[in-house]
Formats: structure tokens, C-alpha cells, sequence
């Protein structure tokens, strides 16, 4: 009897039925400014306390073998028999509604379909089919870490067990009116719900309310889609509200030439070369290669259900938006789905990228790559994408300069990291928001080859929040990242191609981190230069900062621990990592007029105020040089060791390690 009670108490403990007026969750960062702050929808979460119903609350795990572990919060509602429901009231009318689900796949990788009921206050409205065709990507214990969608419970790890389903209702939901999703099919098998958003769809636009002479209006007497914005190169093509089957890839070779659907809710271009067959690569997204280009106000999706064909990076299966977009191009309002990447754009110049949403793709969300420069991703949401959500990488000889991303918003990342950096020079992000990445929240790397970071300014990331960023070490499938490594919620490491240099982080919040919090490392390569300012760490699952042998140099200014995992704050660095506090230079470069001295590649960088004497020491205490400053720095060479500066023979002094 004990038992019984035991389990009657525990199952209630898990059903969610206290919050009978449940509305919709708020954000504390949008009181900062940070994220996708002016977003049109509402998040309702179903999550205890914050939802009503009688299904099974899942309780928070970050196992990645628990499907939980990808849900926002890593909490979600499993529905799992016939007329179990969950239920809301909402904030605001609605007409537009977007459901993140997760239901079962089947055995050979092409996914399983469930119906949910929508009623409103208690009056049935219409049917929801989820269908997991383009979710659950599974991984390989060992070998290639790329994720395919083809199950093997022996030898894969899944990730991506999560899709949406966007939902146009035919009739608007008044406020404050109890919005209850019921399952009405598959008895015993879990329907699992993480949120619902709900949205005021726009109205339509119509090609008479579009200001220019200069426009055309594709019809589908016209013939192929392709085809027609091909012959009309250099005008406003407008396409109107439906959905549009698109067999190939659409080019834009044309100077001003403008896409214009009429509204992301309204028109979708949907791109039906399959991805079972290696030949379809040029068969999918859009690719603009002109000047002045206008993409606006469409939905991009397409029946492709993985990252490459085959598992093979040499076959890839096509980006939603690609091409150099030239100079002074726009992109706005655009919502790309189930691509191998929502973007990856080279060699644009004065590229804007406005209020737009990349979501549930198999890699990057968006990279501006390869010689991008000056160009602005902003007001945009990025939500379950396998790869880098907001990227910048410096790939071949195309340096990528003054790029930024601000006021966006990274959901569920499950791999890589959500704003990351690889080579380059004065690329920023900042206002940005970061929730639940499964792995690196802000990357900067030197893995890939390319142009290296340039020392010429800084890359910045300033003015974001990270929300149980990183991943700690463990068995593949079950913590750390693919490879079953840890990294940090901010993860700088230098491997194996250059130096990783001109780094800044300042005014960032990183909040609950799974492992560490900030993690710093080398092999190969060094890491020069690295700024850490004003840097709040509030809980983690170890350190706040971790050094994992790295070398060279940094600084750091009012860094901030509570909640900190283990009992010391920090590990120690090796001699080789010179990582002082330093508020005077903290936000801006390392050699300033004030006392300072840093080792690079065999020398010593010793500045100060002009005539101000100074010694320098070998590790043994014995003096190798006395000098007074002439210039500002001065330029000592050195051999490899550690050296010990002192300015005017007074107590103040640095030790150096030259490499």
C-alpha cells in the first residue's frame, strides 16, 4: 500500500493542472534590449506551473538520452493516451500558431504522423498533423560526426528528436480564450509538446499595394516559377499568396533585381527535389549573385530530411539562401526551414538581414563567409539548427571584415555553438540572447582553415546572455559534444591552423552553464590577446573559468562568480597563459600607455610612459636588461622563457612567458 501511495504521489507531482489561468511566459532580457526583443509572437510553455493538463510532465534532464534534454527548459509534455490534452489561455489574438512537438520516428529514418485536436474554449476547431519526416538526425558513436536521418539504436546517438508545425488558422482566437490540444490518435505512444506560439498574421500584401513601375506578378499559367524570374531579371517579381512547388534552384544573376512574396505567412516556396539523390544539390533555395538584390516576405521550406546526401559532405543538399548577394542587398522577412543551412552567403558587401526566422535546418543558420564584409543580421530568431546559429567564417583567401550580429535570439541549438567566429577581423555580435544550446554558446576557434584572425582590432561579442551554455565531458550520446568532449559556455580554444588573437567579451551574463562556464585552451596554436570585461558567471556545473593548458596572453577585469559547481572558482593557469587583471586595459588593447609588458613570438612588448625606467629578469631573479622607455612599446627580443618585468625598481612587475 506504502508503494502504491509512493507512485500516486510521484505521477501527480507530475501533472500539471494548478495554473488554471495559465498566459503566456516573459523573457528578462528584452528589459535589457537583448534578443529578438521586438518578435510578433507569444511563447506558452508546457512546462509545470506553466500550463494546464493531465498528460506527464517530463522532468529536467541534461542526459542527452532523454528527449527532455532538447526541450526548452529541458521540461515538455508527454501526451500519451487518446483525449489527453494540454491547454492555455492566451495574451492576445491569434491567428497564427506554431506548435514545437516531438513524436516518434520509424525504423528506416522517414518519421511517423499524429493528429492533434485544437479546440477553443471547449469548441473543436481543426486538425494538427505533426509528422517527424524531417526530425531525428542520428550520429555516429564513432567515425564521421555528421548527423544522417538513418536510425541504428547499436552504433548512433540521436539529436534534433524536435520539428514545428506552423499552423494558419482560418479564424482569429479572441484573448484570454482556453486553447486546449488534444490527442485523438495513437494510443501509448507519446505525442510530446514544448511550447505553442501564437502570432496576429499580417494581412496579406497584394501586388496593387506595391509601389514600383517596374513590377511583374507570376502566375502559374506563366509557367515554371524558375523560369519566369529568370526572364524578368532587374524587376520586382511579386508572387502571391499560395504554395509553390520549386523542382530547381532559383538564380538571381540580375542587378536590382526584388523577390517579393506577400508575407512569410502567405507565400511558400516549397522545393521538391528529394535528397535521397546526390544530383539535386543545385535543385534547392535561392542563390543571388547581383547588386541591390531584394529578397522579402516568403517561407522557404523543402522536402530535404538531412545534412548530405549519403552522409557525404561532398554531396551536400543545398542552402535556403546562397550566392554573394553583391553589394547593398537586402533580405527581410524570410522564414527558412529543413535546408542543409537557413544561409550561408559569400563575398556580400553591405548585406542587411532583417526580422527573419532560421529554424530546424541540419547545419548553420546563417554564415556570412568567405569575404563578407559590413554586413548587419538583426531582429531575427534561430531555433534548432545543427550547426553554428549565427556564424562569420574566413574561409580560402576571403577575409570576412565588420560583419555583426545584434538583437537576435538562439533557441536549441544541438550542435557546435550559437554565435560563432573563425578567423577574421572586427567582427561583432552583441544584444543577443542565447537559451538552451546543447553544446558552446559563443565559439571562437581555430579549427578550420583560412585567414586568420586579423591584429587589427578586436572580434567582439558584447552585451549578450547565455542560459545553460557548454557541455560537460562523457560518453558520447550521453554528455559532452559529439565527440564526447566538454566545452565551455563560452569556448575559446586554439587547435590546429593559427593563432587565435584580438579576442573581447564584455558586459555578458552566463547563466547556469551545464559545465564550465568560460573555457580556454590551445594545442597547436596560441591564443594572443584575449579580453575578458565585466563578465557575470551565475551558476555552473564546475569552474567559472577553466584553463585547459592554453598559451600566450589575456586580461580580465570584473569577473563576477555565484553558484559556482566546484569549490575553487577557477583553475590555474600554466606559466604559459599570462592572464592578469587589468581594468585599465580591460576594454581596450593590451599594450595601452599604461605599465604593461606581453610575450608574442619570441619577443617581449614592454609599454609605459615615456622615460619611466624599467628591468627586466629571468626566471632565476638574475637581471638581463635595464632600460628606459624611448618608444611606446618597446621591442625586446627574447628566448623562450618566463621573465619577470619590474618598472622603476619598485614593487609593481609582471611576470611574462615568451614562446
Amino acid at each position: 500500500m506504502k508503494r502504491l501511495l509512493f507512485f500516486l504521489t510521484l505521477l501527480m507531482s507530475l501533472i500539471c493542472t494548478s495554473n488554471t489561468n495559465a498566459q503566456h511566459v516573459t523573457f528578462v532580457d528584452d528589459n535589457k534590449n537583448r534578443g529578438y526583443v521586438n518578435r510578433p509572437y507569444l511563447r506558452y510553455e508546457a512546462e509545470s506551473s506553466k500550463c494546464v493538463t493531465d498528460g506527464i510532465i517530463l522532468s529536467p534532464s541534461f542526459d542527452q538520452r532523454t528527449l527532455q534534454s532538447e526541450a526548452s527548459n529541458q521540461s515538455a509534455v508527454n501526451l500519451i493516451n487518446i483525449g489527453s490534452y494540454v491547454q492555455w489561455n492566451n495574451s492576445a489574438t491569434a491567428d497564427g500558431m506554431t506548435i514545437r512537438f516531438s513524436i516518434p520516428d520509424n525504423s528506416i529514418g522517414t518519421g511517423t504522423q499524429g493528429t492533434l485536436a485544437l479546440f477553443v474554449n471547449d469548441i473543436f476547431v481543426q486538425n494538427i498533423i505533426l509528422d517527424s519526416y524531417w526530425a531525428w538526425q542520428y550520429i555516429l558513436k564513432y567515425g564521421t560526426k555528421y548527423p544522417d536521418n538513418t536510425p541504428n539504436t547499436t552504433s548512433k546517438f540521436p539529436r534534433m528528436r524536435f520539428d514545428e508545425i506552423r499552423v494558419k488558422l482560418t479564424k482569429k482566437i479572441p484573448v484570454n480564450a482556453r486553447i486546449k490540444l488534444v490527442k485523438v490518435d495513437n494510443e501509448g505512444i507519446p505525442y510530446t509538446i514544448d511550447f505553442m506560439e501564437l502570432e496576429d498574421i499580417p494581412k496579406p500584401i497584394t501586388f496593387e499595394s506595391i509601389q514600383d513601375t517596374n513590377k511583374v506578378m507570376y502566375t502559374p499559367d506563366a509557367g515554371s516559377l524558375v523560369s519566369f524570374i529568370g526572364a524578368n531579371l532587374g524587376k520586382t517579381i511579386f508572387i502571391p499568396e499560395g504554395k509553390y512547388n520549386v523542382d530547381k534552384r532559383i538564380y538571381i544573376n540580375g542587378d536590382n533585381t526584388k523577390l517579393l512574396g506577400a508575407g512569410m505567412w502567405h507565400t511558400e516556396l516549397f522545393f521538391t527535389a528529394s535528397s535521397d539523390d546526390r544530383g539535386t544539390y543545385s535543385h534547392r533555395g535561392i542563390e543571388a549573385n547581383g547588386n541591390n538584390i531584394v529578397i522579402q516576405d516568403l517561407f522557404l521550406n523543402t522536402i530535404n530530411n538531412k545534412r548530405y546526401y549519403n552522409n557525404n559532405s561532398a554531396y551536400q543538399v543545398g542552402k535556403g539562401l546562397m550566392g554573394s548577394f553583391g553589394t547593398n542587398s537586402t533580405i527581410k522577412n524570410i522564414w527558412i526551414e529543413h535546408f542543409e543551412c537557413g544561409g550561408w552567403i559569400e563575398g556580400a558587401n553591405n548585406l542587411l538581414i532583417q526580422n527573419s526566422r532560421f529554424r530546424n535546418n541540419y547545419a548553420d543558420g546563417m554564415n556570412l563567409a568567405n569575404g563578407c564584409i559590413n554586413s548587419i543580421l538583426e531582429n531575427s530568431s534561430f531555433r534548432n539548427n545543427g550547426d553554428d546559429d549565427m556564424a562569420s567564417w574566413s574561409r580560402a583567401s576571403g577575409l570576412c571584415v565588420n560583419n555583426t550580429y545584434r538583437y537576435c535570439t538562439s533557441e536549441n541549438n544541438w550542435r557546435a555553438s550559437a554565435i560563432g567566429f573563425f578567423g577574421g577581423k572586427q567582427n561583432k555580435a552583441y544584444n543577443c540572447v542565447v537559451i538552451d544550446p546543447m553544446e558552446a554558446g559563443l565559439r571562437i576557434t581555430s579549427d578550420f582553415p583560412g585567414v586568420p584572425y586579423s591584429s587589427d582590432g578586436f572580434t567582439e561579442f558584447h552585451n549578450i546572455s547565455v542560459y545553460k551554455g557548454g557541455v560537460a565531458n562523457g560518453t558520447m550520446g550521453v554528455y559532452g559534444d559529439l565527440w564526447g568532449n566538454q566545452q565551455g559556455a563560452i569556448h575559446v580554444v586554439s587547435t590546429t591552423q593559427y593563432d587565435v588573437q584580438n579576442i573581447k567579451f564584455s558586459n555578458i551574463d552566463l547563466i547556469d552553464s551545464k559545465n564550465n562556464a568560460v573555457f580556454i585552451g590551445c594545442s597547436s596554436y596560441n591564443i594572443r590577446n584575449l579580453i575578458l570585461s565585466s563578465i557575470n558567471i551565475d551558476g555552473t556545473g564546475n569552474y567559472g573559468l577553466f584553463f585547459n593548458n592554453p598559451k600566450g596572453n589575456g586580461k580580465y577585469c570584473d569577473i563576477t562568480y555565484s553558484n559556482i559547481g566546484n569549490p575553487n572558482n577557477t583553475n590555474t593557469p600554466s606559466d604559459s597563459f599570462i592572464f592578469i587583471e587589468d581594468c585599465g586595459a580591460a576594454v581596450g588593447n593590451l599594450l595601452t600607455d599604461q605599465l604593461n609588458a606581453v610575450g608574442v613570438n619570441g619577443k617581449i612588448f614592454i609599454s609605459g610612459i615615456v622615460n619611466t625606467p624599467f628591468s627586466v629578469y629571468n626566471s632565476l631573479g638574475m637581471s638581463i636588461l635595464k632600460s628606459h622607455f624611448k618608444t611606446n612599446p618597446m621591442e625586446v627580443n627574447m628566448n623562450t622563457g618566463l621573465y619577470i618585468i619590474r618598472w622603476n625598481e619598485q614593487n609593481f612587475s609582471k611576470k611574462v612567458w615568451v614562446n
